[in-house]
């Protein structure tokens, strides 16, 4: 049969199911089938089509009743080895030695999913099969170690140490507890939905995880992870009755349907909008005086209508998220914090939607609430602007029409949105995936008062709401750390003598279990691709050098769908001393006025025309020589072939003719940019860290520190406390930087599209060209230029650090990077030996034996490598498995098998389906960075021949890079205060 059908009469669906509906989805252009598998009652979907990107899902309804973190434990422990695949962590196995482009396992307030996906046939079959069997058939019955490991413990070596607790989830959810955010978010959600499933954690709270019993957990997997209560979502390019006749054999056919009782109840709604106050925990030492957060969320019953859903997707844009929003601006201009954002959550069988405020004063909740009010009354009275919503409209139809999400498969995308609809009414699969009459309808609604309507309906008239004040409290983190430790020692003191020496071979018995490998016999069990499985060849390419009125422009010829990907390249390399204001500008491009346009008009210009404009600071090295680089200071745009003279007009808008004169909302960017990038370093600790401990050993690294790390965070604390004396420096700076980067001369373009994009691009650049020219030869600009002379100056500071960031969360972020260049090394084989370390003696050392939520290292070709870990309980003692890691590769010794697996895993890696987009990014940046179509040949076949002796040679790579590489750890302040020996320096976050 065709691979992927396109009429029912194609197919043969195997009489083990019924058939409820069948039809063409054409906005995933797949031919749909609705089935119901006969006895045990599981629900299936199979998308068929022609992606190569095959995606199986699984999931199940999980509503829990507590905090305990039941549903999130579960998740983490099925995939720890099965009646089929009784292996440990079957799952790492896979990790190491599948060709997987997408290999997970997500629990949401509701529900759990276990997604996998592979462009090989066998690949995804045996993907299929073991995740199957982990969710049925978990050895979770068998051996309580799993539960302790990932979910809790109690941990004691010695009769004379305090009892502390461990797990993996137990230290994720610390981690996320650790959020400002993440604890205002979920503090929402639970207040607005107090007596269903949203009121309690799913993924555990870290005071109420240790209450959670090995019983009470098997319980939940015995009621919850049946056919009965499944979704299963098949997709992609694959022999459907062949992958349908499996599911049932080896599976369905096992089971006899059963009731299951996990329907979510509707929140009953509040006769008066809750007025609530919270706590969260800020460092010790810090000023308190703005820091308040501010919420106001309102529930409401549109999860299953997608074009309320679509609508307020729409509202949340033009209100509050896009530049100068009415509701943002409201708040801002009445000095009520600096920071405005927008959730609207759709995910829930109840949605809702909610505005925060962060970095304000106490006391200024009333205030915070009437701004909302009133500018929201005063919107519904005089109306929308409605060609911001047309824009908003037009953007994220374009975004959803492109399907273009980086590394994820779309496919998996789709059973995402499917679950929004489908979990709460069976006859609904994927309503939320038909996004065109939701679009066709909002157009029609421009000329009406509909969206007003919802605001004033949902918002303004809708006592099912709540009005939060976030408080913080600098003892917080240090309380509950005692508290904890108070509850512990209690516990530990009404134990007798035998039971803490219990205690004790508890502990040490789950140590042994963790380190007691798995016979050789049962890894076999794992099935396992071949290395003549693997394609030999390298991805092509696309370059195309072409010429436009003088300017070198590389034309990747890919098929687009009409839309066309643009990237123009100025140089910056003489601009690099002044590295984090010109990241800062290109935060301001797009978000400052210009002279034909207010930045909100701008904003709407852009979305109506465009699917956005953006620029960036990319810093290029030479491939194998970090001292070789180029910086280039980047527009790009994606916009569909007919409206390429538009995009070029608003980037030489943007480019040429932005004003930096409005000092007040200069100063409303710097406060948020800064309060944002914080979000993220806190959030993705990891790479802030890792970055930071790399930037010691070139230039290259310390300027992206500067660029977009804790260097550029620096740069943004200096800016937003002395804004008064650094502004018109800022704005100085700001028109010199433009002034001396926009050449012609040094232009290099970057296009993505067919021939008949590029010949649109072609007709319409020497308009653009023109304004650059007379851009150029402004008297004033020159002028511009010579004054960056007068900027401030940031001279690097090379050399090996012990740095420490302290921030009140309760795990740490621990790097430590090097310098390897001089060491000699084959590139292939460090690709591999950097799989192996990730997926076994980091996994097992830091995350399964530490209870570190993550953990991994990088090397890249010009000589630099790190360690990082993430929600790590520990410090120093991560810092020295980092230092271990090359006794481990100098003992390394293994079956041909493994090795083989690693390698494979390694291709995998290496072999991520790339969208256009992602093909014409590649292109371009190997001719920016020289590298040949045969290095990268070179190094695949290196990974591919690669041996043990390759690998055990490397230990010199490992040992250069951890014994005298500098070390940054971003978290807890007190741990990192009983451990001060290490550091040079210890910071706040602040």
């Amino acid at each position: 049969m065709a691979a992927s059908i396109k009429d029912i009469k194609e197919v043969q669906i195997p009489q083990e199911y019924e058939l409820i509906k069948a039809e063409f989805v054409e906005e995933a252009d797949s031919f749909v089938l609705t089935l119901r598998h006969r006895k045990s009652q599981a629900r299936v979907v199979v998308f068929s089509n022609e992606d190569e990107n095959k995606v199986f899902n699984i999931g199940f309804r999980t509503p829990p009743k507590d905090a305990s973190g039941v549903p999130h434990i579960i998740e983490h422990t099925v995939l720890c080895g099965s009646k089929n695949f009784p292996a440990k962590d079957p799952f790492v196995e896979l990790v190491k030695g599948s060709l997987n482009t997408y290999l997970n396992a997500t629990t949401y307030p509701d529900k759990t999913m276990y997604p996998v996906a592979s462009c090989n046939k066998k690949d995804f079959q045996n993907l299929m099969h073991v995740y199957l069997d982990a969710v049925f058939y978990p050895n979770i019955y068998k051996y309580q170690e799993i539960f302790k490991q990932e979910g809790w413990h109690y941990e004691l070596e010695k009769e004379e140490d305090e009892i502390t607790y461990n797990g993996v989830v137990y230290n994720e959810m610390k981690g996320a507890y650790s959020s400002e955010e993440s604890v205002l978010e979920r503090f929402v959600m639970n207040s607005l939905f107090p007596d269903n499933t949203y009121g309690q954690e799913s993924g555990g709270d870290p005071r109420f995880i240790p209450e959670l019993t090995y019983e009470e957990y098997l319980d939940f997997h015995r009621k919850y992870y049946h056919p009965s209560n499944s979704y299963i979502y098949i997709y992609g390019d694959m022999d459907i009755e062949e992958r349908l006749q499996f599911l049932n054999d080896e599976y369905l056919q096992n089971f006899t349907a059963i009731t299951v009782d996990s329907e979510i109840p509707l929140q009953k709604p509040f006769d008066q909008v809750k007025d609530l106050e919270k706590e969260y925990a800020v460092a010790q030492d810090a000023d308190c005086t703005e820091k308040t957060y501010y919420a106001f969320a309102a529930a409401m019953d549109v999860t299953l209508d997608p074009k309320v859903c679509k609508a307020f997707e729409m509202l949340s844009y033009v209100l509050v998220d896009m530049p100068g929003a009415p509701l943002k601006q409201a708040l801002l201009d009445a000095g009520i914090g600096s920071d405005i954002d927008v959730e609207f959550c759709d995910i829930l069988r109840q949605s809702y939607f909610a505005i925060t405020t962060k970095n304000a004063k106490a006391g200024q909740k009333t205030q915070f609430e009437k701004v909302i009010r009133d500018t929201l009354a005063k919107i519904v009275k005089e109306g929308l602007d409605k060609k911001a919503l047309e824009a908003a409209i037009n953007g994220t139809e374009f975004r959803e029409r492109e399907a273009d999400f980086g590394t994820f498969p779309k496919g998996l995308l789709y059973s995402l949105k499917m679950y929004q609809t489908w979990l709460y009414d069976d006859t609904m699969p994927y309503a939320a995936l038909q996004y065109e009459p939701c679009y066709t309808f909002l157009r029609e609604q421009l000329d009406t008062d509909y969206y007003e309507q919802l605001i004033q309906k949902y918002l303004l008239d809708n006592t099912h709401a709540v009005l939060v004040e976030m408080k913080p409290n600098a003892g917080l983190a240090l309380q509950v750390e005692q508290e904890t430790k108070d509850k512990l020692k209690a516990y530990k003191e009404s134990l007798s003598r035998e039971e803490i020496a219990q205690l004790i071979r508890e502990t040490i018995d789950l140590k042994a279990y963790q380190e007691e490998p798995t016979p050789k016999e049962i890894l076999e069990k794992i099935p396992m691709l071949k290395r003549e499985d693997i394609d030999k060849k390298v991805a092509p390419f696309y370059l195309d050098e072409k010429e436009i009125a003088g300017v070198k422009v590389m034309h990747h010829n890919i098929t687009t769908n009409d839309i066309i990907y643009l990237r123009l390249f100025f140089h910056a390399d003489e601009l690099e001393e002044y590295m984090p204001q010109m990241s800062f500008l290109t935060t301001l491009l797009g978000y400052m006025d210009t002279q034909q346009h207010s930045y909100t008009a701008f904003d709407t210009e852009t979305n109506f025309y465009t699917g956005g404009i953006a620029t960036d600071v990319g810093i290029y090295c030479k491939c194998n020589d970090k001292n070789a680089y180029q910086i280039k200071f980047e527009a790009r745009t994606k916009v569909l072939r007919s409206k390429i003279s538009q995009a070029l007009d608003l980037m030489a808008e943007m480019l040429f003719e932005t004003l930096f004169t409005d000092e007040k909302h200069l100063r409303e960017v710097v406060a948020e940019s800064r309060s944002r990038l914080k979000v993220r370093l806190m959030s993705a600790g990891h790479q802030a860290a890792a970055g930071r401990a790399a930037a010691q050993f070139s230039k290259s690294s310390w300027l992206n520190d500067r660029s977009v790390g804790l260097g550029y965070y620096d740069y943004l604390v200096q800016l937003d406390e002395h804004f008064d004396e650094e502004k018109e420096r800022l704005i100085t700076g700001c028109k010199a930087i433009l002034a001396k980067a926009l050449h012609k001369q040094d232009l290099l373009v970057s296009i993505t599209g067919n021939q008949k994009d590029y010949e649109a691009f072609e007709n319409e650049f020497e308009g653009f060209l023109k304004r650059l020219q007379n851009f150029e030869q402004d008297e004033a600009r020159t002028a511009e230029a010579d004054s960056l002379t007068k900027l401030e100056t940031f001279e690097p500071k090379l050399g090996v650090t012990q740095e420490a960031f302290s921030t009140p969360a309760e795990i740490q972020y621990v790097a430590v990077g090097g310098d390897f260049s001089e060491v000699a090394h084959n590139y292939g084989a460090l690709r591999v030996v950097r799989h192996l370390l990730n997926f076994d003696y980091l996994w097992n050392e830091v995350r399964v034996k530490g209870g570190a939520y993550g953990v991994s290292c990088q090397f890249n070709r010009v000589g630099e490598g790190y360690f990082a870990s993430y929600r790590d309980p520990n410090l120093q003692a991560t810092i020295d498995t980092y230092r271990n890691a090359a006794a481990y590769l100098e003992n390394y010794d293994a079956q041909e098998r493994e090795v083989t697996k690693t390698i494979i895993g390694t291709i995998s890696g290496m072999d991520t389906p790339l969208t256009p987009n992602m093909k014409g990014r590649r292109s371009i940046t190997a001719y920016l960075t020289e590298q040949s179509i045969e290095e990268l040949q070179k190094t695949r076949d290196q990974v591919l021949a690669c041996s043990i002796e390759d690998i055990r040679k490397l230990a010199t790579v490992i040992k250069a890079v951890t014994e005298s590489g500098s070390v940054c750890v971003i978290g807890n302040e007190q741990h990192i205060q009983e451990e001060s020996g290490i550091f040079e320096s210890i910071k706040p976050l602040s």
